[in-house]
């Protein structure tokens, strides 16, 4: 017997053009000119989680972000609509994530993880289906995070949807 109803699986990194063609790896210096990375719908489609991966050198900290002090700005992740302006969901109540420890507020499963010597790496799954439901974007809505920090002490910064285009 074969499913006749299988859905297109999304797995895709967050990046500066919202279409997977972008910049990926959110290590650069945006103190002065905030950047969004983002997931722009072309389809109805539905996100079950996000991975947020954080790698750096050895001594991460609760109070740092990677390996780094902790951000002054800080991000949220948001539902922005099809005009690219309008928001209508703040996932983070208006409180940004600027440490490893702050990922913990909204991410339940958030591990360091060093497996020996060498760099080192935040790992992270915000799973929004087990809010109750995934997180349903629109054609043209966009999933975002808009990073206003130097980030540029990184090695490595991602953040990954998965989900399945409805």
């Amino acid at each position: 017997m074969t499913n006749k109803n299988v859905q297109q699986l999304i797995s895709r990194f967050l990046d500066t053009n919202g279409d997977g063609t972008g910049t990926k790896n959110a290590r650069g210096n945006y103190a002065s000119a905030a950047t969004p990375l983002y997931f722009k719908a072309t389809t109805t489609v539905n996100l079950h989680r996000m991975i947020i991966h954080i790698g750096d050198t050895t001594g991460m900290q609760a109070q740092k972000y990677g390996n780094i002090a902790e951000l002054t700005n800080g991000y949220t992740v948001k539902v922005i609509d099809n005009d690219n302006v309008t928001e209508l969901m703040d996932l983070c109540n208006s409180v940004p994530i600027k440490s490893n420890g702050g990922i913990g507020r909204y991410c339940y499963d958030v591990e360091l993880r060093t497996w020996g010597a060498g760099n080192e790496f935040v790992q992270a799954r915000w799973t929004f289906a087990k809010a109750g439901q995934p997180l349903r974007l629109k054609q043209g809505q966009r999933l975002s995070i808009t990073l206003n920090d130097d980030l540029t002490g990184l090695l490595e910064h991602y953040f990954m949807v998965q989900g399945y285009i409805e």
